[in-house]
């Protein structure tokens, strides 16, 4: 991507500059995570029409969709998104439709109102800046009938382990970009999104897989 891109968002979005940094790591740090992740994305395979991947960071979800899938990619992080366009390439991957680099915040810039499906994301609005805005924005580009298939993390349901995800929030917001300490469904609420499925993907509630559609 040109220098202009990354300069000008990494002015407004100083976190930018760790996930460049760090996207040649992050599938080491996943690791330790993904068989948890692994058990929600397996819903990925029956997924089809157009799809609209959110922070698809390196590209772990691409090889889950099913062949009837037509999935655009995107994240950005121009360092995350070649490296997924190098995943997908390395299997072969025919129903990739295209990666774009852009801001979850603005995706009036790159896609047209009620354009996809589906929308996913993998632990992607943990570090989305606004993380409000950017639902209000995955909301315009539903179809009416559409859906938002998510895995992501937040504050589990028992207080006394949110109490110790707050002492480490502000740590991890800075050492890696995330924070650990999100009220997923509240924020889907507040959004416009009503939550069709709820299921934890760990004993604690910290990571869900999640389905949502739009409010009538």
């Amino acid at each position: 991507m040109k220098n202009s891109y990354k300069k000008k968002m990494s002015n407004i979005h100083p976190v930018l500059k760790l996930y460049d940094k760090q996207a040649d790591s992050y599938d080491v740090w996943n690791s330790m995570m993904e068989r948890i992740f692994s058990k929600g994305r397996k819903i990925f395979a029956r997924l089809k029409g157009e799809i609209l991947e959110v922070g698809a960071g390196t590209g772990l979800n691409l090889p889950y969709y099913g062949s009837l899938a037509q999935v655009t990619v995107l994240d950005w992080s121009p360092r995350m998104l070649f490296l997924a366009k190098l995943r997908a390439r390395n299997l072969n991957l025919k129903f990739i439709k295209s990666f774009v680099i852009g801001d979850i915040q603005e995706l009036n810039k790159n896609f047209s109102e009620a354009s996809f499906d589906y929308i996913t994301s993998t632990c992607t609005f943990c570090s989305v800046p606004d993380p409000i805005r950017g639902l209000k924005e995955l909301s315009k580009l539903l179809k009416p009938s559409g859906r938002l298939v998510q895995i992501e993390h937040g504050i589990s349901y028992f207080k006394p382990i949110n109490l110790i995800l707050g002492l480490f929030d502000t740590l991890m917001a800075k050492w890696r970009g995330f924070h650990l300490t999100r009220n997923i469904i509240l924020n889907l609420e507040k959004s416009g999104f009503k939550v069709l499925y709820e299921i934890p993907l760990d004993r604690f509630g910290i990571v869900r897989f999640i389905v949502s559609e739009l409010k009538s």
